[in-house]
C-alpha cells in the first residue's frame, strides 16, 4: 500500500508542476479592417501645424457683476405721462363763449370757467391803448408783476387794445380784484358796469393733451379776439 500512496504523491506533483508551468492564456484582439489604407501617408513631425489654443476673453469686475446681478427691467416711458398742460382760453363775448363751450365739450377737455360772459355785470381792465403793440407792452408788464389773468381787447370795436383784467357778477368782486392789482403794483386798472359789447369769459383748460391742444388751436384762431395760451396746472 505504502507504494500507491507514493505513487499518488508523485502524480499531484507532476500535475501541480505541469500547471504553474502553462504560459498565461492571451486573448485574441479583433482589428477593424482598414478604411482606404491606401490613401494614408506618412507625415514628419516637423511637416505638422499646430492648432492654436483658443484665446480666452479676460472678464473684466462689471463683467462679472453683469453676469452675477440680474438686469433691471427697463422702465416704461409715459409721455408726456408725468407732464401736464393747462390753456386759459379767453373769448371776448357770448357767441364766441358758447362757440368755445362747444368745442371743448365736444374735445373732452376738463373745463373750469373762471368768468362766464353771461353771469358778469362788473368790468376790471386798463382803458384801451393807443396801439396793439403798446396794449402788448402793457400785458407784458402785467406778466413781469405775476399776473397772468388778462388778455387784451382785439375785436376791433369799442374797447380794442384795453387789457382786461376779469369781468364779475358783483361789484364787491371786481373790488376786491382792483384791491390785490393794487397791491401788485397795477396802478392803471379801473372799475366799470359791463359793457354790452364787451362780455369776455375765461376757461380753464386742464391736462390738455396734444392733439387737443392742435384742435383747440385751430378753434382759437377762428375766433376773432380769442386768447389761448399755455398757463400753470
Amino acid at each position: 500500500m505504502k507504494w500507491l500512496a507514493v505513487l499518488l504523491l508523485l502524480a499531484n506533483a507532476a500535475f501541480f508542476a505541469y500547471d504553474r508551468l502553462q504560459p498565461p492564456e492571451v486573448q485574441a484582439v479583433v482589428v477593424a479592417p482598414e478604411v482606404k489604407a491606401d490613401q494614408v501617408r506618412i507625415v514628419a513631425a516637423g511637416q505638422v501645424t499646430p492648432v492654436p489654443a483658443p484665446t480666452p476673453t479676460p472678464t473684466t469686475a462689471s463683467d462679472t457683476h453683469a453676469a452675477s446681478t440680474p438686469a433691471a427691467p427697463t422702465p416704461t416711458t409715459v409721455a408726456a405721462a408725468g407732464s401736464r398742460v393747462c390753456l386759459r382760453w379767453i373769448v371776448p363775448s357770448p357767441d364766441q363763449a358758447e362757440i368755445a363751450g362747444s368745442r371743448l365739450r365736444a374735445l373732452g377737455v376738463t373745463v373750469q370757467t373762471l368768468h362766464s360772459a353771461e353771469q358778469a355785470k362788473v368790468w376790471v381792465y386798463i382803458p384801451p391803448q393807443a396801439s396793439l403793440e403798446d396794449a402788448k407792452k402793457k400785458a407784458a408788464e402785467l406778466e413781469a408783476l405775476g399776473i397772468e389773468d388778462y388778455f387784451v381787447v382785439n375785436n376791433g370795436g369799442r374797447w380794442q387794445n384795453a387789457v382786461s383784467l376779469g369781468v364779475y357778477s358783483t361789484r364787491e368782486a371786481a373790488d376786491r380784484r382792483l384791491t390785490t392789482l393794487r397791491e401788485q403794483g397795477v396802478r392803471s386798472a379801473v372799475v366799470r358796469d359791463r359793457d354790452d359789447t364787451l362780455r369776455p369769459a375765461s376757461f380753464l383748460l386742464r391736462d390738455v393733451t396734444e392733439a387737443q391742444r392742435a384742435a383747440l388751436n385751430r378753434a382759437n384762431a377762428q375766433l376773432r379776439g380769442a386768447q389761448l395760451s399755455e398757463t400753470g396746472c
